[in-house]
């Protein structure tokens, strides 16, 4: 039912994201219908106008959202699992580290929810927290100052992650930069030129595997230009 409930919130959100107001949204309107699918819309039009909204306004109506969910048991559990998989998911046209962020504070600050199944939002929350665009980039083993890089995180021993490196090696926009892949997984690296690679021990601290391929452009001066985006 859980995995169930969040394709289906992760499919309404494909649709997109439209700017309109958000101040109020949860003012006055019932957390869970008898139709949980009609809570479910409604929680995927919030995350559409949280995620175009100004951010102060957004965080602003999230935390309204949680001071009624402190109320709620099961809709504070529901809630969360929504929470994930329209501000973190890799597939949400709304994922968002503001927002995602302010989620797991709730969820943590709260106490509802038992310390084993708050643990994995935490983890997510670092992982997306991470690479920004405009932050400092964070990238094991490597020291990514000096040249504008190309930064390509996969699973190597997944054909279609491999793929990802002939397409982006080969792609004008990426040319004259570092190429570096950083990699969990085993596969022979010595057929695919012009990339280094690197397999640190602690992938998992930096990034989720799950979201894996995704790939990032770092400046000479070691700041994100372009954050985490899927890779195709």
């Amino acid at each position: 039912m859980q995995r169930f409930l969040s394709i289906v919130l992760t499919l309404v959100l494909l649709t997109g994201c439209r700017e309109t107001g958000i101040r109020g949204f949860w003012d006055d309107v019932a957390l869970l219908e008898d139709d949980i699918r009609l809570s479910e819309d409604r929680f995927a039009d919030f995350a559409e106008k949280a995620a175009a909204a100004p951010e102060a306004e957004a965080l602003a109506e999230l935390d309204n959202l949680f001071g009624r969910l402190r109320q709620d048991t099961i809709a504070h559990w529901l809630y969360c699992e929504w929470c994930a998989s329209a501000f973190y998911s890799a597939l949400s046209p709304c994922r968002n580290a503001a927002l995602y962020s302010r989620a797991v504070e709730h969820m943590v600050s709260d106490g509802i929810l038992p310390a084993d199944e708050v643990a994995p939002y935490i983890q997510m929350r670092d992982w997306i927290q991470l690479n920004q665009t405009g932050s400092r980039a964070v990238v094991p083993s490597v020291d990514v100052t000096g040249i504008r890089t190309l930064v390509l995180v996969l699973d190597f021993s997944c054909p279609s992650c491999r793929q990802a490196l002939t397409t982006l090696g080969s792609n004008p926009d990426f040319a004259g930069m570092r190429h570096v892949a950083v990699c969990y997984g085993h596969g022979q690296a010595t057929d695919i030129p012009g990339w280094e690679f690197v397999f640190p021990d602690n992938f998992s601290s930096f990034f989720d595997k799950t979201m894996t391929p995704v790939y990032f452009v770092i400046s000479q001066d070691g700041e994100v230009e372009q954050t985490y985006t899927p890779a195709i």
